[in-house]
Parts: C-alpha cells; sequence; structure tokens
C-alpha cells in the first residue's frame, strides 16, 4: 500500500476509473435489448445470446487473461490495453447496427462477435481495477471508491437518454467505445501495480474456484450453493435483457432513463445491508432476495407506469440481498485457505454460467408463440406500414414530462414553436379530443378520411377496422384506451415474467425449510 500522504491524493483518480469502469458496461446493459428489439427487430433468442457476452466474459477470462496479468504485466497496462481492445470493439458494434440501418441487413453475427470480444476484454478489468483499488487505498475506503462505479452508470445512462436518443439509435455504443478508449488512456497513468507473480512451490491457481467443491460435503453449503445459483438463473441478465423494451412497449416516458432508478436503489439499500443481517442473519437476507425477485417479476405484469417504478425500485433490494449477501454468506462459510476458491466458484457460478442461462433462458422464453404480441395477429394490421404512436396526455400534462430528457433538453437548447396539427407527431394530439387518453368511434367520425401523423398517412377506415379488431368489437361504436392500443403491440409479458417469478419461488421455498445461517469452520470446531 502506498504511504498515507501519497494515498490521500490518489482517491479522486481511483474513483475516475472507477466511474469510467462501470460507465463502459452501463452505457449498453441497458439500451441495447431495447435497441435490438425494437428497431433491429432482432428475435428474443439473439437478444439473449447478445447479452450472455459478459457472462461469458467472466467464465472465459479466469482461464486465459487473470492468469497473464497476475503473472506477467502491471495492472493498471492489462487494464489499459484491454479497455482500448474492448472500446474499440464497441465503436465497430455501433459502426455494424448503423450499417444495418442503411443496408436493411441484420448482421447478428458479426454484432455478437464483437459484443463478446468486448466482453472478454472487460470483465478481466473488473479485478484488475479492484486490486488497483485495493493495493493503493487505506482499509476500510475502497466502498468509497466503488460507489463512483455506481454513479457512472445512472450519468452514462442519463446522458444516452438526453444527448444521445436512449435506444432509438446505437449511439449508446459509441458512448460505451469512447468511455472504453478514454479509460485505456487514463489507466497508464494510475499508480504501478505490480504483478503478483507465478504461484509459489506447493500454491495453486484456482481461478473457478474449483478447489471449493470440496465444501459439499457439509449440505448446509451444498443447498445454498444449489439455491442461490439456481435462483440467480433468471435474476440480472434475465432483467437487463428486457428492461427497455418492456418500458418502451408500455409507452413509459425516457426509457433508458427510468433504468437509473435500479442503481439509485442500488445505493439505497446496500446501505441497509449491514443492518439486516445483523438483526435477522445471512440466511433470512438471502431468502428475502430471493423473494424480492419473484416479487419484483409479479409487480412488472401489472401494466402501469407506478408498478413499473416500484419493480425498478426493487432492483437495488433484489441485487443487495441475493448477489452480495451470498458473497457474504459464503466467505463466513469457507475456512481462510479456500476462501478465494469460494469466491471464484460464487462469482464463475453467478455471473458466469447463472448468467448466460439467464439471458439465453430470456430469449427463449419471449419468442414463444403464445408471447408474440396480439397485434402479429391482428389482419388490419398489415394494412400499415407502421403502426402510429400515441402519447400519453396524462403523462405530458404533469411532472413525469420532464422524465423524457430528450426532449426536455432539446427544448431547453432549441425552443421551437407550438406545433400544429399538420405536424401531428401522435394519435392522441389528432383524435383524441377531450384528451383522456381514449379514442371514441364518435371523435374518428369527425376525422378527415386520411390522417397525417408524423409524416405518414393512414387512412380512417384502415383505423377504424383495426380499433375494432383490437377491441374484439363488431358494433360501430367502440371506444379504445390508449393502454389497449399498446397492449396489442406489446409481448405477452405475463407469459414471459411469471414463469421465472414462480421457479425463484421454488427455490425461496427451499431454501426456507432446508437453508441453515452460515457458520465458520473456526466456529464449528468450538462449538465441537
Amino acid at each position: 500500500m502506498t504511504d498515507a500522504k501519497s494515498s490521500s491524493g490518489i482517491y479522486p483518480r481511483l474513483c475516475i476509473a472507477y466511474f469510467l469502469q462501470f460507465a463502459i458496461w452501463g452505457s449498453w446493459a441497458g439500451a441495447l435489448g431495447g435497441y435490438a428489439s425494437d428497431i433491429l427487430k432482432l428475435p428474443g433468442t439473439q437478444i439473449g445470446w447478445l447479452y450472455a457476452a459478459i457472462p461469458f466474459g467472466a467464465i472465459i477470462s479466469p482461464l486465459f487473461i487473470a492468469p497473464l496479468a497476475d503473472r506477467y504485466f502491471s495492472a493498471q497496462k492489462v487494464v489499459s490495453l484491454l479497455h482500448l481492445f474492448g472500446g474499440l470493439a464497441l465503436l465497430a458494434a455501433g459502426a455494424v447496427c448503423q450499417y444495418h440501418l442503411a443496408s436493411g441487413t441484420a448482421l447478428f453475427t458479426v454484432l455478437m462477435v464483437l459484443i463478446l470480444f468486448s466482453g472478454i476484454c472487460f470483465m478481466p478489468t473488473i479485478a484488475l481495477v479492484n486490486s488497483i483499488v485495493f493495493k493503493h487505498s487505506a482499509p476500510g475506503k475502497a466502498p468509497y471508491v466503488f460507489v463512483f462505479g455506481t454513479i457512472g452508470w445512472i450519468v452514462v445512462n442519463l446522458f444516452i437518454a438526453a444527448f444521445l436518443d436512449g435506444a432509438k439509435q446505437p449511439y449508446f455504443l459509441f458512448a460505451g467505445g469512447v468511455c472504453g478508449i478514454l479509460l485505456a488512456l487514463y489507466a497508464v497513468t494510475l499508480p504501478d501495480t505490480p504483478p503478483k507473480g507465478a504461484p509459489k512451490e506447493g500454491e495453486k491457481s484456482d481461478a473457478l474456484g474449483l478447489g471449493a467443491l470440496k465444501l459439499f460435503k457439509d449440505p448446509s453449503f451444498a443447498i445454498f450453493v444449489l439455491c442461490v445459483f439456481l435462483a440467480s438463473i433468471p435474476a440480472c441478465n434475465f432483467f437487463f435483457a428486457f428492461q427497455v423494451t418492456y418500458l418502451t412497449q408500455h409507452g413509459y416516458p425516457s426509457p433508458v432513463a427510468l433504468t437509473t432508478l435500479n442503481q439509485f436503489s442500488e445505493i439505497f439499500f446496500m446501505s441497509l445491508l449491514p443492518f439486516f443481517i445483523t438483526r435477522i442473519g445471512l440466511k433470512w437476507v438471502v431468502v428475502l432476495g430471493m423473494a424480492a425477485w419473484a416479487l419484483r417479476y409479479w409487480v412488472f405484469t401489472i401494466p402501469t407506469f407506478e408498478c413499473a417504478v416500484i419493480a425498478l425500485l426493487l432492483h437495488g433490494f433484489c441485487y443487495s440481498f441475493l448477489y452480495v449477501a451470498a458473497y457474504m454468506y459464503a466467505d463466513k462459510k469457507a475456512p481462510a485457505d479456500l476462501k478465494n476458491s469460494v469466491q471464484g466458484l460464487m462469482a464463475f457460478l453467478l455471473l458466469g454460467v447463472g448468467q448466460v442461462l439467464g439471458s439465453v433462458g430470456y430469449g427463449i422464453i419471449r419468442d414463444q408463440p403464445q408471447n408474440e404480441p396480439t397485434i402479429n395477429s391482428v389482419a388490419s394490421a398489415k394494412a400499415f406500414e407502421s403502426l402510429p404512436a400515441w402519447d400519453d396526455v396524462k403523462a405530458a400534462n404533469s411532472a413525469w414530462k420532464y422524465l423524457d430528457l430528450g426532449k426536455t433538453v432539446t427544448d431547453a437548447l432549441f425552443p421551437k414553436k407550438e406545433q400544429t396539427a399538420a405536424v401531428a407527431s401522435d394519435l392522441g394530439s389528432v383524435l383524441d379530443e377531450n384528451q383522456d387518453n381514449k379514442i371514441t368511434s364518435q371523435e374518428l367520425a369527425k376525422a378527415d378520411d386520411e390522417l397525417e401523423i408524423s409524416g405518414n398517412k393512414f387512412k380512417k377506415d384502415d383505423l377504424i377496422k383495426l380499433f375494432k379488431e383490437i377491441k374484439k368489437e363488431e358494433q360501430d361504436e367502440f371506444a379504445i384506451e390508449r393502454r389497449e392500443y399498446l397492449v396489442a403491440q406489446a409481448y405477452n409479458w405475463k407469459g414471459i415474467l411469471l414463469p421465472p417469478a414462480g421457479y425463484i419461488a421454488v427455490f425461496f421455498i427451499l431454501f426456507v425449510l432446508l437453508g441453515k445461517n452460515p457458520v465458520s469452520t473456526e466456529e464449528a470446531r468450538k462449538e465441537e
């Protein structure tokens, strides 16, 4: 560790590094799912594989990259090189997406290779940056640096939502690439953190934590690992893959900005974790973490904005009480000589295998025929190249309108004259006469035979047929709500989210019945 005088000046530098480290991941972790689904129109299975890139990095990097960094090269140099390659890969991925928009070619294979390569480069840098922080920080000070990773995730997503058109353009990949190259240049200025060197005689390298398998002789440890690992499969990476698509399809403002509620709540619940551990013990903290994931997915199935906000804010509870508590449980249970192996095993299972299975599983579930949007089976929908948008009047006239950061920032910087009906941007502004988020047959009757919305022309008769098919209404008199119109275009989110909620509940019950609070090896010997 550096001396006190020099270390006092290193904290801002470490904070900047950690800020950029997680700004890279945050730049695309949320937006990619929405962009791939809504703009690239990729099937769920392909989106699932794209989200498997980071966890594949967690599986591959301990085998090849981490040993080289540990033995032969200073940490800051390896961080610089990996972020340079990873940043270039994200820039190339953004260019591939732009090429798709120009050519109409999905180029999934090329995009997958680039995202996977960036993931393989990114994952080992987390451990390496952590080693730099621990090496040059006073005991107990590292968490003050780590919080800047969460801040970096939040800031980059707000920036993307405000200035880069959220998940509607591939600019978020360029943002991630630029952050990666900036960190590559910045990392070489960080204090030298020499390699640990090759293992000494008698020591073994155990990157995947296989040495911890001997602890499975203890039934309580085996039950803990089994329940936590299986419950984690439909957790973080399953969620990251669908969140922006879900928010977009429900018409909620600025989906990418909304996802930052996850990280705000993470800061709050992480601070509560020690209190709960002291009061109820690690077993029941992990139990609450499992229950929170099941509850969260159930709340998401209720199609209201308030429920979406609640479900997003539950993220900190879900993550801290399941993942972080699981690492603490494993550390408590492991003897001193196996602590590193146990943490390696937990990272391999939870961040690697579990997240790969989670993202791929999401894609498979989403692509099931029963989960396809209802609009796909509505015959009259074929009369439209694209369905017209329908904005939420109530949100537009409330404080929530400021959450649409792109519009808020643009209007503030470049004020425009009030739009007229001739340049109407959505159905509501043309047809919803009393602005109640509902269009009636009487309101439609007053409309012109041909309507122009956002530069596209729509025939009134085609809209009437579409609305009646969505409503399953044969009568001439009808009224369709905005919510019904959006739900018809959305995936069957109950069919997608209730199965993982039920699946997690199984392991919640199993751990309640069979799980035990961890007892360290030393404490167990004293009891004997």
